[in-house]
């Protein structure tokens, strides 16, 4: 029975998956997620169920579109694997829960956002500020949170003393500081990066480097408030200074073949948020003896 349960979620994640491709492919173009019906980009051919089949009818069609041949994207079976994969992974961590919820949406977000970074160097507001309006909502419902809330909000108004229950432990409590931790330091690094840059253009007289002018795009400042509000403020300092190693292989090769230093950041900063959701607390250990 536990085989079956893991494959229905595996099928589950691959067409989530489905839908996250056009969401991919449509949202930065201000187009609609829910019509038209899925078509071919190039002959506008509307695909029959059959011909869209997570995962399987890419190779079933042989990578082509059934009428026009035109060449499918292999980019679309990478990200229906990789959400099929991670529903199976979350569900085998975590079970029917709300956490289970929270988790693969958060895991969907990751890959919406790191493949329209890819294409466009950024993205829309609006998705970060879902995402982080939806990890308050389950933090708020994760635990029996509303008296955790209550309390804060008590607190905060003045009345300091409340029996039995510890305001500042609540989920909730600690994904308001989170998201206030990943803004406000991922801004300020991007504050004093900014100026550095500025400061190396003066000395250099130029107007850009290689047409880099920002350390950080405030879709990467957006993001790390994400990742505070799922995760906390330990994880914004990890998934910040982790993100780099990731980036680096990239950067080399730039650098090699002359091209533009300007890089898709949140693909890595994705990376290093799901190494830190499996391993954050090993890395805590090693790192800080604790």
């Amino acid at each position: 029975m536990d085989i079956l349960f893991k494959v229905y979620w595996f099928l589950i994640g691959a067409c989530v998956g489905s839908f996250l491709n056009v969401c991919i492919l449509r949202l930065p173009k201000d187009m609609s997620i829910v019509s038209p019906s899925s078509h071919c980009p190039k002959c506008k051919t509307p695909i029959k169920w059959y011909d869209n089949i997570p995962i399987l009818s890419f190779f079933f069609l042989m990578g082509k579109c059934r009428s026009c041949r035109e060449k499918i994207s292999f980019r679309y079976v990478i990200v229906e694997v990789l959400c099929a994969v991670s529903f199976l992974v979350l569900f085998i961590k975590l079970g029917y829960s709300l956490a289970f919820a929270k988790f693969a949406f958060l895991f969907c977000l990751l890959i919406v956002v790191s493949f329209i970074d890819i294409d466009y160097h950024a993205i829309p507001a609006y998705l970060c500020i879902f995402g982080i309006i939806a990890g308050l909502f389950f933090a708020f419902f994760q635990s029996g949170d509303f008296l955790y809330v209550v309390v804060d909000f008590l607190r905060a108004a003045g009345v300091s003393q409340v029996q039995g229950m510890d305001g500042a432990n609540s989920p909730f409590f600690n994904s308001v500081v989170g998201l206030l931790f990943g803004l406000g330091f991922t801004y300020l690094f991007k504050l004093f990066g900014d100026i550095f840059i500025s400061l190396l253009l003066i000395i250099r007289k130029k107007d850009s480097i290689e047409g880099e002018t920002e350390s950080l795009g405030l879709g990467d400042v957006d993001f790390m408030g994400v990742v505070g509000v799922f995760l906390g403020v330990k994880a914004v300092l990890l998934v910040f200074f982790i993100a780099p190693f990731f980036a680096i292989i990239y950067s080399v090769s730039a650098v090699l073949f002359k091209k533009s230093h300007l890089i898709p950041y949140l693909p890595y900063l994705s990376a290093a948020t799901v190494v830190v959701y499996f391993w954050g607390n090993d890395i805590t250990r090693i790192v800080f003896g604790s």
